[in-house]
């Protein structure tokens, strides 16, 4: 026996169900609901931003940190411009490994503790020519201002600077479609960058045992990739940051996808039952054409909207959007041809229409 006629057995014989039963069945959808809601909320919220900026040996390893003798900096994208393709930088000094640099007796690292008089150049090979983005002074380390005594905030950096960098320009060159909004909601972009770090008493280069890049964008994720490089005797730094789109944003937009194929295939479905000549009602028919002014809506609904033309627009918009204009069609015509049919004339000129002249004729046999 179906479920549904069981169901319907049981409540049509227990009166307190038909009182109480679509409020019990209602209660019990919000409680499953409100359930799902905080578990997937807590998991997001876990799994987003999950890991701080510190110098213990497991968050260095998880940023890819050596943890070799010089400074560890901190590049953290709080904004991304996509139109302008520019991503704005947080640069700080976390600390530094190696006694030479930390004043420590042994090698470790130590967050927010450095010797040096450090300035920082992005991008400059006549560094001597031009300012730095930022200068880095171990004395405001060793007497921290009064900020640094509110609880939590002592092994914060005492300075940050903020640049603008431009994300990849070689687009052309390489063909990388994928750092477009070509491969929305899946695409990448990312900024490349020389990174040279000077003491300023001695006017010399200072070693970079890593870079963390972060990204703390609520719909973005980023992480980088550290490029020390063996020149000669020198050795030079390089940094790719790369930011994609949060899992939930990807998420939401495949769900949109979805959601524009099932009212898409629903109108189908309705099509093929009225072309092999089932009745459908009229009221469902006119759905279809509200399904056509929704789908543009649905598109619109995507977080971060790009523009028309992304990838995703073909199996998830184009095509659905004429696969609805199809059918609407060949519904509003069928419904014109059912309603709307040429009248008959009998000998006692009484006008018949098409299905009354069927009637009439059935009835004189």
């Amino acid at each position: 026996m179906p479920l549904s006629l069981c169901l319907q057995r049981i409540i049509g014989r227990n009166p307190i169900l038909i009182r109480y039963g679509p409020v019990a069945t209602l209660t019990i959808i919000l409680i499953l609901l409100a359930v799902t809601c905080i578990v997937v909320t807590e998991v997001y919220l876990n799994t987003t931003f999950k890991t701080g900026v510190n110098m213990d040996n497991a968050t260095l390893n998880y940023f890819n940190v050596s943890g070799s003798p010089g400074l560890v900096l901190l590049a953290d994208v709080f904004s991304i411009d996509l139109d302008g393709q520019t991503f704005s930088f947080h640069w700080s000094l976390v600390g530094a490994c190696g006694h030479q640099y930390t004043g420590s007796s042994n090698d470790t690292c130590i967050q927010n503790q450095f010797v040096n008089n450090v300035a920082l150049y992005l991008n400059d090979v006549n560094w001597n020519l031009t300012s730095p983005i930022g200068t880095f002074d171990p004395s405001k380390v060793q007497n921290p201002p009064p900020v640094a005594y509110i609880p939590g905030r002592k092994q914060l950096p005492t300075e940050e600077y903020n640049t603008i960098l431009p994300t990849d320009p070689f687009l052309p060159c390489t063909l990388q479609k994928r750092v477009s909004t070509l491969y929305y909601p899946f695409d990448q972009h990312s900024a490349y960058v020389s990174l040279l770090a000077i003491d300023t008493d001695t006017n010399k280069s200072l070693p970079i045992s890593g870079v963390i890049g972060y990204g703390s964008m609520v719909n973005w994720v980023g992480w980088s990739t550290f490029y020390p490089t063996t020149v000669g005797n020198e050795t030079l730094y390089a940094l790719a940051l790369t930011v994609q789109r949060q899992n939930m944003v990807m998420a939401f937009a495949l769900l949109l996808v979805i959601t524009n194929w099932i009212l898409s295939l629903t109108v189908l479905w309705m099509t093929v039952l009225v072309m092999f000549r089932t009745h459908v009602n009229d009221n469902l028919i006119l759905i279809s054409t509200a399904v056509l002014f929704a789908l543009p809506q649905i598109r619109a609904s995507m977080p971060d909207s790009p523009p028309f033309g992304v990838f995703i627009d073909i199996p998830g918009y184009i095509t659905n959007v004429s696969l609805v204009i199809v059918c609407t069609s060949i519904l509003l015509f069928s419904q014109l041809q059912y309603n709307y049919r040429p009248v008959v004339k009998t000998s006692a000129s009484v006008e018949l229409t098409r299905s009354q002249e069927t009637t009439f004729l059935m009835s004189g046999e």
